[in-house]
C-alpha cells in the first residue's frame, strides 16, 4: 500500500542489492528523513562498517566520511565489503548480507563536494531518492 509520503515508499522499496541513496535540500530535510527511518525500524549505523551489523541501516554521510562512503557503496553489491577501520588500524572486510538493506542519507552540498574530489556517489549507489 502506498502512503502518502514518497520518502516512506522509496525506504518501503529499497532491496539489499544496492545500497541506496536518500539525498536531502539541507540539513533541515536530512533531520526530517531520519527521523521517517527512525519510526520505520532502521538502525543508525556508527561508522561505516556498522551498516552491515542490522537487517535495516543507515549512515549520514558527513564531509569527512568520502572515500568510506563511496567504497562501502561500489564494493557491497560485490558481495564483500573492505573499509579500512581507524579505531583498529587496519582493513576489516566483511561480507554483504543481501536480506538487510542499507541507506546512505547525504545532503545536496556534501554530494558536490564529493563529486568534486572525483567520488561519484551517486553512480556508485543503487536506487537514490531526492525529493
Amino acid at each position: 500500500m502506498r502512503s502518502s509520503q514518497p520518502f516512506n515508499d522509496f525506504l518501503e522499496a529499497v532491496s539489499g542489492r544496492e545500497v541506496a541513496l536518500a539525498i536531502a535540500k539541507n540539513e533541515d530535510e536530512l533531520k526530517e528523513f531520519t527521523q521517517s527511518m527512525n519510526e520505520l525500524g532502521f538502525q543508525e549505523a556508527g561508522k561505516t562498517l556498522d551498516l552491515l551489523s542490522y537487517p535495516k541501516s543507515y549512515m549520514v554521510a558527513k564531509d569527512d566520511m568520502g572515500k568510506d562512503i563511496y567504497d562501502f557503496a561500489v564494493q557491497y553489491p560485490t558481495g564483500q565489503v573492505e573499509i579500512f577501520d581507524k579505531d583498529k588500524m587496519r582493513s576489516e572486510t566483511l561480507s554483504s548480507d543481501y536480506k538487510n538493506s542499507a541507506v546512505l542519507l547525504i545532503d545536496e552540498k556534501v554530494l558536490n563536494k564529493l563529486s568534486a574530489e572525483g567520488l561519484d556517489l551517486l553512480s556508485a549507489a543503487g536506487p537514490a531518492y531526492r525529493s
